[in-house]
């Protein structure tokens, strides 16, 4: 009896496995499970998206068919082209629908879905030669040699043909990605300058269609743009950082010149995201470019609360989570550098505006109005030299509302709000910290701002003039408490408010977070384990037929899509914290330093880690101490 290719296909995978007549009935029984499936999450995605072309029947019969060609292809990673092509014109899907179908077929079926992909490539469709050279760039962390494997060297010859066009700026940015890896830095930058025209014209294209407001003031203030999943849209982010080390090496080697340069090279990037309200180039703003005093510590402007507010509010965990611990541990001044006297009054003034200033022309107002695009230079209030004033940044708005919350509790509740932002990522130290801000007894009175700073009085200046200013020279009189109460007519100083109580202070409460930052290590220690056992060669486990291929980048997280990715019995309360790999990456170099803040906390306290979302078993057992059941 003739046998078609996918039966012949479905035997030989049988034989391979050695499995016996039971285990393969078995074994086909789970694949007509899976088909099923398949076909349910097919009528699902086409119930949640009316406007789809493709009927779960057409799209179950493409995957059939693509099943027999993938099975005639034994050894190989791509079908017969002209068969292919037919299929395609014969189902009559749409381009972007195939893409969408690639992904479901993906879960349901690694093997036919790495070869729809790889064909979809040979093909000529660019976003699935885009994908295959992305894992394979991410795979790199961990497998160095992927990128240089025949298989993708393949690929990778049609991602710089693609790229040579310099009609796609995210093929560009890819392959300066993986030049870059593979230590080609210049022919990397080259990339990225030339992907920089196009990169940046489609982003203000989308901005343009985003600016409902009429005022790019407005608009710039209120929105969060977010950014292209897999990182390719943004080549200023790439240069930005590139160039950034490069400084950092020449420092090192005291090649002030050219290191300065490169400094600057990476300034230039970075303001170009930021002109078009990347959250990423904001953070780089606040964080590669602060100032910082002689020890390393931060020393907080209003350029650094700007622009790591406009990162946080676009969802950025760790901008989120610099800004929680800005709002629960600064104190009055909360920005250090002075505000310009074009800005004038403000509540950080150190020393009031030179004379001549129009305080028509100065102040909250005239500043909004600016920000939100209005031209006052021709008003009837305004001075002869408003034409030549200074031009306004949003940055200057922080010196009229970084003042708010101006007393201790305010300012530890909206920190504990810009910590729910990163949280709600998963940004472990999030949690470790949340977790310290309950333990706090008290709150730091230090953190209120002065009544004179409040109502703008000329109490609140510490020297009579900018010249004072410079020559470091105070006002004879003495500098305004920090304790409203205590605060005189004459502004004279009293002696520093007591640290009030804070009203949250919850150890259970505490512990609960501290557990769950535990979790987040164990995590940490679960994916050693899975790319260890990944690696290591002669290990006797098999991937199923139906499982995805595997990126050892992706081990554990959502894009690992095998159906046995983790050891039986893994709590899903541990693998949550693995499936952002994005967000993973950005706290896992910290995870040994959080397991001993983790221990010391609960080693001060007595306090013994049950898995509370588990099975109620000890995780960690304080040391030097019986141990306690419930926090005090």
């Amino acid at each position: 009896m003739r046998r078609s290719p996918a039966t012949k296909d479905r035997h030989y995978q049988e034989r391979k496995r050695g499995l016996n007549a039971e285990e393969a009935k078995q074994h086909r029984n789970w694949k007509d499970y899976e088909s099923a499936q398949l076909l349910n999450a097919l009528k699902r995605s086409c119930r949640e998206d009316p406007t789809l072309v493709m009927t779960p029947k057409a799209g179950a019969q493409f995957i059939a068919d693509f099943a027999e060609l993938a099975g005639a292809a034994r050894g190989r990673n791509v079908v017969d082209l002209d068969k292919y092509r037919e299929l395609v014109r014969r189902s009559g899907i749409p381009h972007d629908e195939l893409t969408m179908l690639q992904s479901l077929l993906m879960a349901y079926d690694g093997f036919a879905g790495k070869k729809l992909l790889f064909t979809r490539s040979a093909d000529g469709d660019e976003e699935a030669t885009i994908r295959i050279c992305n894992h394979a760039l991410l795979g790199s962390k961990t497998q160095p040699g992927i990128l240089r494997s025949a298989e993708i060297n393949f690929e990778r010859g049609r991602l710089r043909e693609i790229a040579g066009k310099g009609e796609s700026p995210r093929a560009m940015v890819l392959e300066g990605k993986i030049a870059r890896v593979l230590g080609q830095e210049d022919y990397a930058i080259q990339l990225w300058e030339q992907a920089m025209g196009a990169a940046v014209a489609l982003s203000e294209a989308e901005a343009a269609a985003f600016d409902l407001f009429g005022s790019k003031g407005l608009a710039a203030l209120m929105r969060s743009r977010e950014r292209d999943a897999i990182e390719l849209s943004s080549p200023w982010v790439e240069l930005t950082l590139v160039r950034y080390d490069r400084y950092v090496r020449l420092a090192e080697r005291r090649e002030a010149a050219l290191a300065l340069a490169e400094n600057d090279r990476a300034r230039q990037a970075m303001e170009v995201g930021c002109s078009l309200d990347d959250p990423e180039s904001h953070y780089h703003a606040a964080h590669l470019f602060k100032t910082m005093n002689e020890d390393g510590s931060t020393i907080y402007t209003s350029s650094w609360l700007y622009h790591m507010t406009k990162a946080a509010a676009s969802g950025q965990p760790i901008a989120a989570h610099q800004l929680t611990i800005f709002y629960a541990e600064s104190g009055w001044k909360y920005i250090e550098d002075e505000p310009p006297d074009h800005l004038k009054p403000t509540p950080f003034d150190s020393y009031p505006a030179a004379e001549g200033t129009n305080p028509s022309d100065s102040g909250f107002l005239p500043t909004l109005r600016r920000l939100l695009g209005y031209d006052d230079s021709e008003s009837s209030t305004s001075s002869p030299s408003s034409s030549s004033r200074p031009a306004v940044q949003e940055s200057d708005a922080m010196f009229h509302t970084a003042v708010f919350p101006h007393h201790p509790l305010g300012r530890w509740a909206l920190a504990f709000r810009w910590a729910d932002v990163a949280v709600a990522r998963r940004y472990a130290p999030a949690f470790l910290y949340r977790a310290k801000m309950l333990l706090q007894e008290t709150l730091w009175a230090e953190a209120q701002a002065p009544v004179a700073a409040q109502q703008m009085t000329e109490e609140r200046y510490s020297y009579a003039s900018k010249a004072d200013h410079e020559a470091g020279i105070f006002k004879t009189e003495a500098k305004p408490s920090t304790d409203s109460a205590d605060d005189d007519d004459s502004g004279s100083a009293t002696p520093a408010a007591q640290d009030p109580p804070n009203p949250s202070y919850d150890p259970a409460e505490a512990r609960r977070w501290l557990t769950h930052a535990f979790y987040a290590t164990q995590a940490h220690e679960l994916r050693r384990f899975l790319i260890a056992s990944s690696l290591r060669k002669g290990s006797g486990k098999r991937l199923h037929e139906g499982s995805a291929l595997l990126d050892i980048e992706d081990v554990g997280s959502a894009d690992d899509l095998r159906r046995d990715k983790y050891p039986p019995g893994t709590p899903p309360h541990v693998t949550v914290w693995l499936e952002d790999t994005h967000v993973r990456e950005m706290y896992e170099h910290e995870v040994d330093e959080m397991v001993a803040e983790i221990r010391r906390i609960c080693d001060e306290r007595g306090w013994d880690l049950v898995d509370e979302e588990g099975d109620g078993g000890l995780l960690y057992k304080a040391r030097g101490t019986r141990g306690a059941a419930t926090g005090t």
